[in-house]
């Protein structure tokens, strides 16, 4: 008779439970990075903004123009402050969802172990059944020969 774990249908739902929590997980690290890149870009841009108005003034630039940078500058600032707000937000986020992982992981685990405590525990029955059939086997046979 084979092994047969009777919490097999639990542990296959707690294994898909880890797997929907590890993509969640997976999702919400994508959606951090891709907000820190926007963040970074957006940095590298206000960066390049400055740098460029310093060099224009230099040259000449016109007061509209240089009034149009500017607003522009004040916009990406307010935009930067939004995406900084978002990503806390978004890491907020991940955090729960790494922890909805660790405990659908822990779920998991803890039926991991009592199977394979299960499966010890049967596979000693079995020896020690094939190990009293052998017995009761040698005895009949010696049973047998004293005849």
């Amino acid at each position: 008779m084979a092994f047969r774990f009777t919490l097999a249908p639990l542990l296959r739902l707690r294994q898909s439970i880890e797997r929907q929590r590890t993509l969640k997980l997976q999702e919400a690290n994508l959606q951090v990075s891709r907000a820190q890149e926007k963040l970074a870009h957006l940095e590298r841009s206000l960066a390049e903004s400055t740098r460029s108005d310093a060099v224009a003034l230099q040259a000449g630039r016109s007061a509209a123009e240089l009034q149009f940078a500017s607003v522009l500058r004040e916009n990406l600032h307010i935009f930067r402050q939004e995406l900084q707000s978002d990503i806390l937000k978004l890491e907020l986020v991940r955090q729960e969802a790494l922890g909805e992982y660790h405990q659908a992981y822990r779920e998991r685990e803890v039926l991991e172990t009592l199977r394979g405590r299960e499966r010890r525990v049967y596979q000693q029955e079995q020896i020690r059944h094939q190990q009293r059939e052998l017995d009761a086997t040698y005895l009949l046979q010696r049973w047998y020969r004293q005849d």
